[in-house]
């Protein structure tokens, strides 16, 4: 019994490991976009360092377009999903997060949420274009996950302490 037990668990870790379904990578996706696109303003509004305050302008202009494509998908093929209309709440605390740090701590704060979340954006993309069960939306994964590994290594590289006086 206690073997059986263990051989399931051990089929649903492996099975949970597979890539997620359509709706829920697409969900997943527009969350983090959307969470992209919020930080950005804020790191190019409050940024400390032109660094930090491109980057933000540039996960703007990026995310604004991968939701735009990604919707028109989800229209064009008609897939049932319900898109995000807010953040979720673990994202929502992100913000909430950016939005309280100090001048002297935004760059680290919003640096490393960075790197955080373009490195689950990563997996997510990767394992939705290796195994994703809807021909479209995994040529979309393909065709977005070199430009968020850009990212991932872009956000590795942004300032995280305070400007230099």
């Amino acid at each position: 019994m206690r073997n059986l037990i263990i051989a399931t668990l051990a089929t649903l870790a492996v099975v949970g490991c597979g890539a997620p379904g359509t709706s829920d990578f697409v969900q997943k996706a527009a969350t983090s976009d959307m969470y992209e696109v919020q930080a950005g303003k804020l790191a190019a509004e409050k940024g400390q360092s032109d660094a930090v305050k491109q980057f933000g302008q540039q996960m703007v202009d990026a995310h604004t377009k991968t939701t735009e494509e990604l919707t028109g998908i989800v229209k064009s093929k008609n897939i049932k999903v319900d898109l995000p209309a807010t953040l979720d709440a673990k994202h929502q605390k992100l913000i909430d997060d950016l939005n309280s740090a100090s001048a002297q701590d935004f760059n680290k704060t919003y640096a490393n949420q960075q790197v955080d979340a373009h490195q689950e954006a990563v997996d997510l993309f990767k394992k939705y274009a290796s195994s994703g069960d809807d021909a479209d939306v995994k040529q979309f994964a393909e065709k977005t996950l070199p430009t968020i590994e850009h990212h991932l290594d872009e956000a590795k590289k942004l300032p995280v302490g305070p400007p230099s006086a």
